[in-house]
């Protein structure tokens, strides 16, 4: 069925729905739920498909102190159709049957400086799925229609999930590492969820991409997406020395999608003298990076981080799947699957994204 063919939203809703809850920080359970009714400004989605997150997998573990979660039910890459409206919706703007998303940022408050100088992403109010409110591993869930993402019915809803957190995470992190074409970004986790998708985004931006992961299969897929040149960690002695010379003195820039405190302790030994390193994987532990000020006047070097993106990075950031420049590399699951991908993440062995189809 093509993208543009969906099926029209049912003329009766099940007073039931399907989730996959959070029973314990191990423990993915499906579950029977009631179906939510959409109050106020809110409505009443169909999820056609949803993606799994490293984000998700610190969510359930509890593993990150301030990404502690109020609800039991995560996920935030959701693609679905309205199928209830609630009482105050603009029905000048929504409409049962459209297409939309439900997002990592789940609602914003257009009022503090943050939002009004456009990085709502940073809003000093945010809510957020699968912390603040329940997420989209769900047959039907609820999302504000004040803060709401149209979704291109052109673009398929397995390809599209990967892109509303980790393509825009990626995309963003390119747009604040502002490098210029021809220049060297060394991307830390260049096999994985994040790392596939900043590879292609880098090389639609016409950057010369250095893809740093480990292990053989990640350096074939690394190199089939367009990447440069590839270092396999597990198999070079000196990095830093390697990153060197691929890059005639260093990488220009560093995104590290990766969760290890070793990547980042080794990313401020490769960065070019005027470059950045752009933070995006979070590390379990505390990371203490083994510099002090004097690194930082001497090289002149910017370390910044990025979470997400705005709305408009990733309407943007789709852009780039419709026109065929960034193609996902989705592995389809069922819902029931959720734990076992949760434990393929912890491992660190998946390759591309999951995706769960409704």
């Amino acid at each position: 069925m093509s993208p543009s063919s969906e099926p029209p939203p049912p003329t009766s809703l099940p007073s039931a729905r399907k989730a996959a809850v959070s029973t314990s920080t191990e423990t993915i359970e499906i579950q029977s739920l009631p179906l939510p009714s959409p109050t106020g400004t809110y409505v009443l989605l169909q999820i056609e498909a949803t993606g799994i997150c490293a984000t998700d997998l610190h969510l359930v573990r509890q593993s990150i102190p301030y990404l502690k979660s109020k609800v039991n039910i995560c996920g935030h890459e959701g693609i679905g159709r309205i199928v209830g409206l609630g009482p105050d919706v603009d029905r000048t703007k929504w409409k049962i049957g459209d297409r939309v998303a439900h997002r990592w940022i789940y609602r914003v408050c257009r009022k503090c400086e943050m939002c009004e100088a456009g990085n709502e992403q940073l809003c000093d109010s945010r809510q957020l799925s699968g912390i603040h409110v329940e997420g989209c591993w769900a047959e039907y869930t609820v999302a504000e229609s004040e803060y709401l993402m149209r979704i291109p019915e052109d673009v398929s809803a397995l390809e599209a999930a990967p892109i509303l957190c980790a393509g825009t995470t990626v995309y963003r992190a390119l747009k604040t590492a502002n490098l210029a074409p021809g220049q060297w970004v060394a991307i830390v986790g260049a096999g994985g969820g994040l790392g596939h998708l900043a590879i292609q985004y880098a090389k639609a931006e016409g950057l010369k991409v250095l893809g740093v992961d480990g292990g053989k299969d990640k350096g074939a897929l690394c190199t089939r997406l367009g990447a440069d040149a590839f270092i396999d960690f597990m198999e070079t002695k000196d990095i830093t020395a390697e990153v060197i010379k691929l890059t005639s003195g260093g990488a220009h820039g560093i995104l590290v999608t990766s969760s290890s405190p070793r990547a980042y302790e080794q990313a401020v030994t490769y960065v070019r003298k005027m470059g950045v390193l752009v933070c995006i994987g979070i590390t379990p532990t505390k990371t203490t990076f083994p510099i002090g000020p004097e690194y930082f006047v001497a090289r002149g070097v910017r370390l910044t981080g990025t979470s997400t993106g705005t709305m408009h990075d990733t309407e943007e950031a789709l852009e780039y799947v419709r026109q065929g420049k960034v193609k996902p590399i989705i592995e389809e699951k069922k819902l029931e699957d959720v734990q076992q991908c949760l434990e393929t993440l912890e491992k660190g062995d998946a390759v591309g994204r999951f995706v769960v189809r409704f």
